[in-house]
């Protein structure tokens, strides 16, 4: 085993799945679009009291943007809650669940805003504010936003499982073994043993420790396929990650990869990017 695996092994740099990765840019995208609106309504107030020449009172202004800030801890309570039912309803059972979970999460995101808004107005504001009134003039100013954003929200997640499971299935498919026709007979390489790929004109060359292989494919349609540990490195390559041994830049933006075979590989600057923080 090489000194690099020893230290570190290349697999732990890489994401445990793509579409779980893309879960998590997804709540991030919905939590910043949520401190923009924040942002752009506070905005909007202090325009507005430029403009009409009026008293801008800060603490007032955030107190009622609240409402925007509030989705980023109910969005990720949301995202845990439909982590967790995901696996334990069916099919009807998941979407009659998830309905309700929404209308929950949008319910309570709507009182803890105003029960915030009540403290808040009453320690800035002389005037005695009505919790009762501001939780009635919420839900029926704000409950349409807040109903849309948390559903919005639940349905993309929904599309993305769909993804991941679609995913998941072509990795079972294709998996644990590799067929390679060779005239009459066919063979069954496994996966876990494959090496690298190299991509020859309309056929790929699958590299093991014992022999190569030939098939016909394309590297754009064969990860698709393949495991998480396999990763595009180059046009015309695809590793096994599990195999790699050392990574080496060329100072150039480019880095040689060598496997536990000792064959050296080059890894693209153009394939580096989707890698930063993760291999290199």
């Amino acid at each position: 085993m090489s000194s690099y695996k020893s230290t570190n092994s290349l697999t732990s740099f890489f994401p445990s799945g793509n579409f779980n990765t893309a879960k998590r840019k997804y709540i991030y995208w919905f939590c910043a679009f949520a401190f923009l609106m924040a942002i752009l309504a506070f905005g909007q107030d202090y325009m507005s009291s430029i403009l009409n020449e009026s008293y801008f009172d800060i603490g007032e202004s955030l107190s009622f943007k609240l409402f925007w800030l509030l989705f980023v801890p109910f969005l990720i309570a949301l995202f845990y809650s439909l982590e967790i039912t995901k696996s334990r309803f069916s099919y009807t059972g998941y979407f009659v669940c998830n309905s309700i979970l929404v209308l929950v999460i949008t319910l309570t995101h709507l009182i803890i805003f105003s029960l915030l808004l009540f403290i808040i107005l009453n320690m800035i504001d002389n005037t005695s504010w009505s919790f009762t009134y501001l939780m009635t003039e919420k839900l029926s100013s704000r409950l349409y936003i807040g109903l849309s954003m948390h559903t919005i929200f639940s349905v993309i997640y929904f599309w993305l499982n769909e993804l991941e499971q679609v995913k998941q299935g072509n990795e079972q498919e294709y998996g644990q073994s590799l067929k390679v026709k060779n005239g009459q007979s066919t063979t069954l390489v496994d996966v876990d043993k494959i090496s690298w790929i190299s991509s020859d004109g309309a056929y790929l060359n699958i590299h093991t420790a014992e022999k190569k292989h030939v098939i016909m494919d394309s590297l754009k349609n064969i990860i698709t396929t393949l495991p998480e540990n396999f990763k595009r490195i180059h046009r015309s390559t695809i590793v096994n990650i599990e195999q790699v041994g050392q990574l080496k830049s060329r100072g150039n933006g480019d880095y040689d990869i060598i496997m536990d075979d000792g064959k050296k590989l080059r890894l693209s600057r153009n394939y580096t990017k989707p890698l930063r923080g993760v291999l290199l």
